[in-house]
């Protein structure tokens, strides 16, 4: 995500506008909430593969963090309050289950598209947009993969067959 090398922060700062500042600020606060919900879904998960896919989940969050929080400090952005660095897990640990866990998984992939889409039409600033684009890329390649693991382990919800009238 590199936009000028050599340029002040002013200068950086005035190659985007507030819309986009905000959109990259945001963005971060999404995954920083989506970060320790799967870290707390991690401790919680009976699955052995569904721990494997967090742990997917959570490399690849890490690296995008990473990737704002560098841009951020680029541009001279402040950055939203980190969350925890560990979580307690409480010693019952089925009280959530792996479906459920998955759902919300999948339902925040879904979430992600759509931001993804919306800051997408909204930028301005090219090289931004290129790097929402990359991300929005990957997500769906990441939603294809996630629907076909939670057809394959029966926890989504088949809608009831619709026939039409007759």
């Amino acid at each position: 995500m590199v936009l000028g090398m050599g340029k002040t922060t002013a200068e950086q700062q005035q190659s985007i506008h507030t819309g986009e500042a905000f959109e990259i600020w945001q963005h971060l606060v999404m995954r920083y909430d989506v970060y320790e919900l799967t870290d707390i879904f991690q401790n919680f998960a009976n699955d052995m593969e569904f721990k494997a896919l967090l742990t997917i989940g959570l490399n690849t969050l890490q690296k995008q963090i990473d990737q704002i929080e560098t841009e951020m400090n680029r541009l001279g952005i402040p950055l939203p309050p980190r969350p925890p660095k560990s979580i307690n897990t409480p010693a019952n640990t089925e009280i959530l289950r792996d479906e459920l866990m998955f759902r919300t998984i999948y339902m925040g992939i879904q979430n992600f598209l759509n931001e993804h889409q919306r800051t997408v039409l909204m930028m301005k600033n090219p090289k931004l947009r290129d790097v929402f684009m990359e991300m929005q890329k990957y997500e769906i390649g990441l939603y294809t993969k996630i629907v076909a693991y939670g057809n394959m382990k029966g926890w989504l919800h088949a809608p009831p067959e619709y026939k039409g009238a007759t």
